[in-house]
C-alpha cells in the first residue's frame, strides 16, 4: 500500500517554487532524507521526508509551486527490517519518556544523525563548551566531508554536561557528540519554524551582498567566516556538492583578490550595487498601469556574472561579413549516399569547425587570464548560447576538434533540448574555449555580444542576406553572413582580431567549405 509524502507546515509561505528534486522513482529513502529544495524570494531550504520506504511515483517537477499539504511523492510500504528499526526507536523513546517522568533531571546523549557523506567525516568546529546553555536547534558542532559541510543542531534545550568529540576528529553516524543535562520533557522544534529560521539567516547575512543571489546553501559557519573577512558570497564560486560554498572557497577567493587594484574592485563591486539601489525620483505607476513580476531564476543568477564581465573586461567588437554562398549550397545539398535522404546540418556546426581552425592558428583566442599569467588551453570546447523560456543558457560542446559535422549538429540539438527542459548538468556550463551567440534564426545583423568570462572572446552571428558584391570587375549576388567578434583587449589586439576574421572567411569560403565535412 502506497504512502504519500506531503509538504509540511512551512509557516506563512505559499506557492513556493521547487528548484531541485533530490529523489528519483525506485529509490529507497529514510525518514528525514531531503526530497526537494524549495526557494522563496530570500531563502532556500531542503524539505525532509516524513516517511521511509521506496519511491513509487514523483508527483511534482522542477518549477512547480507548492504549499503546505501539496503532494510530493508516493512511497511503497517500508520493509519489515525498517519497521523493526522504527519499533526499536519507539520503544527507546518510550523508555526515555518514562525516565523523564521519574526524574527531575537527566542526561540526554546527542548523536550524529544518519547522513550520507563522501569520504571521511571530520569535526571541523565545536560551537559550544561544557557548562554552556543551549536551546533547541542551536548548532553544536560542524562536520565536513570531501564535498560539503553541515552544522549539527541540538534537538533539546539544556546545559552541556560533557563534550565527547574533539576538533579534527574523524567521526561516524550514530556516534555520541555530547551529553546534555535537561530538566524537563524534550520538546521538538515545530517544522513550520524551519523556513522562518532559514529566512532569518538569509536576512542576517544580507551584509554580504546588496542583491538576493543564491548562496548555494552554505552553512552558518561559512557565512560567518565570509562576513568576518568582508567577502560577498555571491562572488564566490562553490566547489562543494551542488555548488555549496566551503571555507576553502572563501580562502581561495581572498588569495586571488589580494593583489588586485582597489579601483578595479570598486568598479566590479560598488558600481553595480550603487546603480541597483539608487532610488528613482518617481514611481512607474504614476504614468499608467504596471505589472510587477519576479526576475526569472536563470536571469537572476546570470545577471551579476554579465555585469562583472562587462565592467572588468575591456571589450572591443570587430564587425565583418563572411561570404557563405558555397557553404550554404554545400550544406543544403548534403545527401546520404545509401538512402538518398537529405542530411540536415545546422550552420553552427560549420562555424564551430571554422573557429577551431582559427584558434589553432591564433591560440590567444583559446586562453584565459589568471592574474598576471595566461592559460593556453589545449582542448577545444565551444559554448552555444541557447534561448530558453527560463532565460539564456550557454552549455559547452566538448572536444569539437574530434567530431564531424553530423556529430556536432546532433549534439547542438541535444543540448538545446536539455536546456529548455532544465535537465542539463550544471558542470556543462563551465570550461569553455570560446562562445557562439547566433541570432541568425531570428534576424538582425551586427551587435555587441558580452564575453563569457573567463573566456577571452565571443562571436555573434546575424542573419545571412543576399547582397551585390563587386568581384573581379563585376557585381555578383552573394550570401553574406554578418559577424560580431568581441574580444578581451588585454590579450588580443585589433590586428590579431582582423586576421582571425580573415581566417574565418577562408574556412567558410569558396575553396574550403567542403573540407570542413571531413
Amino acid at each position: 500500500m502506497a504512502k504519500d509524502i506531503l509538504v509540511p507546515n512551512i509557516g506563512d509561505f505559499k506557492n513556493v517554487e521547487i528548484i531541485e528534486i533530490l529523489i528519483k522513482e525506485g529509490q529507497e529513502i529514510k525518514k528525514g532524507d531531503a526530497v526537494i529544495t524549495l526557494e522563496s524570494d530570500k531563502s532556500s531550504v531542503e524539505v525532509p521526508s516524513s516517511l521511509s520506504g521506496k519511491v513509487e511515483k514523483i508527483h511534482i517537477k522542477i518549477g512547480d509551486k507548492v504549499s503546505e499539504g501539496s503532494l510530493v511523492a508516493s512511497l511503497e510500504e517500508s520493509s519489515s527490517e525498517e519497521s523493526k528499526v522504527q519499533e526499536t526507536l519507539s520503544k527507546s523513546a518510550t523508555t526515555n519518556t518514562n525516565s523523564e517522568e521519574s526524574e527531575s533531571k537527566e542526561l540526554k546523549s546527542l548523536i550524529i544523525p544518519s547522513i550520507d557523506f563522501s569520504g571521511k567525516l571530520i569535526v571541523t568546529d565545536i560551537l559550544v563548551k561544557e557548562g554552556d546553555t543551549v536551546s533547541i536547534e542551536q548548532p553544536i558542532i560542524t562536520l565536513e566531508d570531501d564535498n560539503s559541510s553541515i552544522d549539527i543542531p541540538s534537538p533539546v534545550a539544556g546545559i552541556i554536561y560533557k563534550i565527547l568529540v574533539k576538533k579534527k576528529e574523524e567521526v561516524s553516524a550514530q556516534q555520541e557528540i555530547c551529553k546534555v543535562e535537561i530538566g524537563k520533557k524534550i520538546s521538538e522544534q515545530p517544522i513550520k519554524q524551519v523556513f522562518s529560521k532559514v529566512e532569518e539567516n538569509q536576512n542576517a547575512s544580507s551584509l554580504l551582498s546588496s542583491n538576493n543571489s543564491d548562496i548555494s546553501g552554505s552553512s552558518p559557519k561559512v557565512m560567518k567566516f565570509a562576513r568576518e573577512l568582508g567577502v560577498s558570497m555571491n562572488e564566490v564560486e562553490g566547489s562543494g556538492r551542488r555548488g555549496r560554498i566551503l571555507e576553502d572557497d572563501i580562502k581561495k577567493y581572498v588569495n586571488q583578490n589580494l593583489n588586485k587594484n582597489k579601483a578595479t574592485i570598486q568598479i566590479q563591486n560598488s558600481e553595480p550595487k550603487t546603480t541597483a539601489s539608487e532610488p528613482l525620483p518617481y514611481e512607474h505607476s504614476e504614468f499608467g498601469e504596471i505589472d510587477i513580476q519576479n526576475i526569472p531564476r536563470i536571469k537572476r543568477l546570470s545577471g551579476p556574472h554579465l555585469v562583472k564581465a562587462w565592467t572588468s573586461i575591456p571589450h572591443v567588437t570587430q564587425h565583418d561579413e563572411l561570404d557563405v554562398t558555397e557553404m550554404e549550397s554545400f550544406r543544403k545539398n548534403l545527401v546520404d549516399l545509401n538512402t538518398r535522404e537529405i542530411i540536415s546540418i545546422t550552420p553552427l556546426a560549420f562555424m564551430i569547425k571554422a573557429l577551431v581552425n582559427g584558434m589553432k592558428k591564433f591560440p590567444n583566442f583559446n586562453s584565459s587570464i589568471d592574474n598576471d599569467k595566461i592559460i593556453f588551453k589545449k582542448y577545444f570546447h565551444i559554448g552555444i548560447a541557447v534561448d530558453t523560456p527560463h532565460g539564456l543558457m550557454v552549455p559547452k560542446i566538448r572536444n569539437v576538434d574530434k567530431k564531424n559535422l553530423s556529430e556536432l549538429s546532433l549534439e547542438i540539438r541535444k543540448i538545446s533540448k536539455l536546456c529548455k527542459e532544465l535537465k542539463i548538468d550544471k558542470k556543462e556550463f563551465f570550461g569553455g574555449s570560446m562562445t557562439i551567440s547566433s541570432l541568425g534564426g531570428i534576424g538582425g545583423s551586427f551587435f555587441t555580444p558580452i564575453i563569457n568570462a573567463p573566456e577571452v572572446a565571443i562571436i555573434g552571428i546575424g542573419k545571412s542576406e543576399m547582397k551585390q558584391i563587386f568581384i573581379e570587375g563585376k557585381f555578383e549576388a552573394r550570401l553574406m553572413m554578418p559577424i560580431s567578434l568581441s574580444y578581451d583587449h588585454r590579450i588580443i589586439d585589433g590586428a590579431e582580431a582582423a586576421k582571425f576574421c580573415q581566417d574565418l572567411k577562408i574556412s567558410l569560403g569558396r575553396n574550403f567549405a567542403m573540407k570542413l565535412a571531413v
